[in-house]
Order: C-alpha cells, then structure tokens, then sequence
C-alpha cells in the first residue's frame, strides 16, 4: 500500500479538478521538486525502482490507426494535436522505457484482441497475439472483447493451437500468447476455479510484486451469452479483495490490479478532470493494500489519484503507453513513492523492425482481400448518435441486414450501436481513391463476424425489446438499437421506465404494428442470444440464420453504391 499522507489534504482537489494537479505540483516544488504522485523518501532507505508500462484496448490494431489524432499535452506540457499508435511504433517507445529501468513489467488491462482490424481478426488475432509477445506484454486482464469467440477460443489463445476450422493461416502452429491471461473474477461454475490464475507475482530484487487481473463484470451481456455459458463473472471488488486478502497472507504488500473496466474525464487526454464512472466505486470498495489500478474499457486517456491509490488508463489502439513508476522500500516491501504518466506514441521514430516483420508477414497474406473496392460513399457516414440515439452508419448497417434477410420474410432489423466499430470515411485509407470503401474499411465497421438470424417477434414483444433500450441494470445505461427503413418509432425521453415508448407511434411500412401481430425481424447471432441486454429476442421463434454480418455489408455496399448519410428520421424523441 502507498504511503500516500501528503496527499489527503489536497486529495478532493486532485481528485476531480485541474486545481488539484497544481496544488501538488507546488506541494511537489516545496517537498523538493518530487513530481506529483509521488512521495519524498528517506535517503538511508534501501529501496527498489519498479517500471510498470501498461495499455488497454489494443483492439489488434496493429497498423497505425487511421483518424487517430488527438489532442493532448506533449513533453513540454503544451497541448498539442497528432496522430498517435501503431504496433511498430509502440515497441520502439516500450524499448526506450525499458532501458531506463531493468525492473519492468509490461502489463494491459485487457482487449488486447476482438473488434480488430482484418489484418488480425482474418488471423482470429493470432497475429496480435504474436506481436504482443514480441513486445514483451506479460500480464492482462481479459476484457469482454477477449471473450468474443467464447471461452474455449479464448483458451486456446492463450495455450496455442491451430484454428478448428481455418487451421493455421500462415503455415505455422500457433504457439499461443506469451503473456498471462489473469481472471480473479470468471469463475467455472462446475469446478469454482478461476479460468486463468487469478493474479501472477513477480519477485524483483528480493520484494514480491502481484498483478491482480479482473474481467468486465457486465461481460456476458456484451458477448454472445453461449460463449461464456457455464461461467460467472463476480463482482469486481469483491473478487479484487479475496484475492487481496490470500496475499496479504503471504506477505505481499506491493500489489497492481489489471481491470478491464474504468472512467470518463472531461479533459484532454492524460488529465483527470471530473473522473467519473464505475471504477470510482471500484476502486473506493477494494482493499487499501492495492497501490496501482490499471483500467481500460472505456477508452479514455487519464492518470488520477483516487481514494490514495494511482489509477491509470491509456486511450486506446495503443495510442499511449502509461509509464508507472514505483519505489519500494526494501525493509517493508511497501510502496513509498510513486508516480505515473501517460506517454503518446506518436509516429516520429523509427519502425521496431522486428515487430514490422511480423505485421508485414501477416499483410502480405491479407493484402489481395483487403484492399479490394466493394462499393462508394458521397461522404464520411458516421457512428455518432444523435440526441435519438439514431446515426448515419446504424441506419446503413440496419438496412444491409434488412436486405440481406428479406427473402426469410424479414420487415425490420434491429443493430447493437456497440457493434459498429468505426466510421466509413470519404478520404482515402490508401490508394483506393477518395470515396471508395475497400474490403478492409468494411471490415473495420463489422468486424465481429456475427450470423444475422431471422426469427419472428409479436408486436407486443417488439414494444418490450424498445423499452429494454431504457432498462438495461446489466449495461446500466441507454442503448439504442439502430433500425431499418421502412421501421420508426417515438419515445419520451421524461416517460417512466417502461412506458417511454408508445406502442401505437410504432410503424412498419407505415402501418401501426399489431401487438398481437407476427413479424419477422433480423438482428445478429450476438442479439438474438439476449446479448447487450435484450433478452427479449432470444425468445424469437422460428429462427434460421442466413449470412455473416460482414457479408451481408459487402453485399449491400456492392449493390447499392455510392451511398449517402440518410436523414436520421427513424427515431423521434420528445420530452
């Protein structure tokens, strides 16, 4: 645990305001120019230097991501705007911090595969997995996206093996990951053991240092539910403490949790305003003995302090690296200093040549299906909501569906906003030309390889599925399913939960639906299993699966090129 006294009067300023930072950066000044989340130690003590380099959300995204730039302080404290990740650019700035300090765990608090780019989901991410093990990653947590394919592919992530199906794409055996999945909290409901090892302890210089890995709690209502069937996912800070409790038996006082779930902050990347979201209840609910919380899964770039504990997260896409370092005293086994920031990768240095052989090696074998041009866009159609919580891509993807499914009879399709990943941009992504949408830029959009299932819903059932938008205790906020054409509906943003939609403003080719009606309705294989917190449709009968996901974008793209931003007019909102 963090000796961290200095802080407690100025805690509420840091905590949540701008304020704060400065306050203990003059604290930091008048103590000797220690920097802030950090604390003076005692000269005489003998102690050990611990670097932690950790990120989250890797999302496979081996390639620098395109419209990636982003706003953020550079070196000099100055806000400053670029383009930042990419797998070879990211091994070359682990390196340069590793030299630094002999003492380094590289760590993720998980989603380091799942929602990839092609150039790894073709591989189902075992290219990802091999340049992560390149780069020297030791320990994650497993993120929801980890359990995308369910818990057996995820297994044989991390033990190797080729693909049941597409074998081993690139001519050689799978090995498996080189780093430790860690699940404190996905427990077998047969055996109540963990599904991985619940933390992993390294010893440095003679102190004992655990790395707890914790999982997304809400996991089985993000993924398809049969995937992670016959397993629990516990509380957080529960499983957090039990595991803390076995350690602090042991005498480990030094103890990093991994967690795949975090906050929002209102600024820019790497600051710590207005933190908010489940971590702070998380973390306020975990044992004090825990020093450092690494957290991902919401895709933001912040290092704060919180309830005297460092908490970290790095963007996502490896777009920042989040450097931790620790002074432990080596009479207590205690953490005495500590401090963190996030450091950006940005695409000024050289290429890591070995991890650049290894993507170009995974490219080359994609690269024919990638870069084929399968359709059009007129402009950028985008992901972002409205106040209806209606986008541009969610009626796009509704639509293909739709069209992929009209011959099972279908006269609605319903998409999880989650499962679209990314925009369609207008500007080129290489030398496709401007407009153009290429295999891979589709991919990007749909890349969980989803079935779409055809199954029949009664009216009265198609209400409740738009009221489970507005009760949904799994996810624990809104999420509005995007919808086909020819399908719209009303709601009341002031109305209680579960009368916020009026059944009679629900049309079908403009015609009232019938609450006693049978309809026949097209949602992915992640949906009609109940996933995101729709338990409705997996209630739908007379279900037949009829194409990927993918291939039912493709097709439509293909078809119906060159496509335009619609109008957004399928939902209404008042109140």
């Amino acid at each position: 645990m963090i000796n961290l006294s200095i802080f407690k009067a100025v805690r509420n300023f840091q905590e949540n305001t701008l304020v704060g930072f400065y306050m203990l950066t003059i604290i930091s000044i008048l103590l000797g120019a220690f920097p802030a989340h950090c604390m003076p130690i005692n000269s005489t003590e003998e102690t050990v230097e611990l670097q932690i380099l950790a990120f989250n959300d890797f999302h496979g995204q081996l390639e620098p991501p395109s419209g990636s730039e982003i706003l953020y302080y550079n070196a000099s404290s100055d806000p400053f705007k670029a383009e930042l990740g990419g797998a070879a650019y990211l091994a070359t700035l682990i390196k340069g911090l590793k030299a630094t300090n002999p003492n380094t765990v590289i760590v993720s608090a998980g989603d380091c595969i799942g929602a990839s780019p092609l150039v790894s989901a073709l591989f189902h991410d075992e290219a990802t997995a091999e340049v992560l093990s390149k780069i020297g990653l030791e320990y994650s947590a497993a993120g929801n996206h980890e359990f995308d394919e369910g818990v057996s592919e995820l297994q044989r992530m991390q033990y190797g093996c080729c693909h049941q199906i597409d074998g081993c794409q690139d001519g050689d055996r799978f090995v498996g990951a080189g780093y430790y999945y860690l699940t404190a909290n996905v427990v077998n409901n047969s055996t109540n053991s963990t599904l991985f090892a619940p933390y992993m302890t390294r010893e440095i210089e003679g102190i004992p240092i655990s790395f707890i890995g914790v999982s997304l709690k809400d996991t089985p209502t993000v993924v398809t539910p049969s995937g992670v069937k016959g397993y629990s996912f516990l509380d957080e800070a529960d499983s957090i403490n039990a595991t803390v409790k076995k350690l602090k038996e042991m005498g480990i006082k030094t103890i990093v949790v991994l967690i795949h779930n975090g906050g929002k902050q209102d600024g820019l990347a790497s600051e710590s305003l207005n933190l908010s979201g489940p971590i702070i209840d998380i973390v306020k609910r975990s044992d004090k003995e825990v020093d450092v919380f690494v957290t991902g899964h919401t895709h933001e770039a912040y290092v704060s302090n919180l309830d005297g504990r460092i908490v970290t997260q790095a963007k996502s896409q490896g777009k920042f690296i989040t450097d931790i370092d620790l002074v432990i005293s080596k009479d207590t086994g205690d953490v005495i200093q500590a401090r963190a920031k996030n450091v950006a990768v940005t695409r000024d240095v050289p290429k890591d040549p070995d991890i650049s052989e290894i993507i170009e090696k995974y490219l080359a074998i994609e690269e024919s299906l990638a870069q084929e041009i399968i359709g059009s866009v007129t402009g950028d159609i985008s992901r972002n909501q409205i106040s209806s919580g209606e986008s541009a891509l969610g009626d796009l993807v509704s639509d293909s569906q739709l069209y992929s499914a009209k011959e099972e009879g279908a006269v609605v399709a319903f998409m999880n906003p989650g499962g679209i990943r990314t925009d369609l941009f207008y500007k080129e992504s290489g030398s496709e030309g401007a407009g153009n949408v290429t295999y891979s830029e589709a991919f990007s959009v749909q890349p969980f390889d989803n079935s779409i299932y055809a199954l029949n819903l009664t009216g009265s059932q198609i209400d409740e599925l738009l009221e489970e938008q507005f009760d949904n205790p799994d996810v624990g906020r809104n999420r509005i399913l995007q919808v086909s054409s020819g399908f719209s509906y009303a709601w009341n943003k002031s109305a209680p939960t579960g009368q916020k939609v009026n059944i009679s403003s629900i049309m079908i080719n403009g015609k009232a639906i019938d609450p006693k009606g049978s309809y026949r309705v097209a949602a992915n294989g992640f949906l009609a299993d109940g996933g995101d917190g729709f338990p409705v449709l997996k209630a739908g009968v007379d279900r037949i699966c009829v194409i990927s996901d993918i291939d039912a974008f493709v097709e439509y793209l293909q078809r119906f090129s060159p496509l335009s931003p619609g109008q957004m007019d399928r939902i209404a909102v008042s109140g």
